[in-house]
């Protein structure tokens, strides 16, 4: 059986703060940030090009400031050919490729991707704890 990491940490375009409730105290030498630049989010409703890019610059940012401050980040891009195109299909693959034995979220701003978070635990076989996004600006 294949031994993976602890813990699997989805880390959505509108976290990039290194203070979310997920990983406060998770284990940088037993985690795996996924980090997703998914079709399904760029486009589920109208935004501007730039504003796009904006986000995903944002984002490859973050995972690069993550991973000298120690965490091991797995970041899809979304010009990766094998880039499924939306979060649970890239959450599906994370789990093929660490298997991890749980899932720590923290709580997305939207309730259609909270609601496929909902799911996961079912769909993957593994605990799924969603917290509480306590952040300022959020709560």
């Amino acid at each position: 059986m294949k031994r993976g990491i602890d813990t699997l940490i989805p880390v959505l375009g509108d976290q990039l703060s290194p203070d979310i409730a997920a990983l406060r105290d998770a284990d940088p030498a037993n985690s795996v940030i996924l980090m997703m630049e998914v079709d399904e989010e760029a486009t589920y409703v109208r935004h501007h090009k730039k504003k796009i890019a904006f986000l995903f610059a944002a984002m490859r940012h973050h995972a690069r400031t993550l991973e000298v401050a120690g965490w091991r980040v797995d970041y899809v891009r979304l010009d990766d050919p094998d880039d499924s195109g939306s979060l649970t299909g890239e959450v599906a693959r994370a789990m093929e490729r660490h298997a991890p034995s749980r899932i720590v979220a923290t709580e997305p701003g939207e309730w259609r991707v909270r609601q496929a978070m909902e799911l996961w635990q079912d769909k993957f076989d593994a605990p799924v704890e969603i917290r509480e996004d306590d952040r300022f600006i959020a709560s």
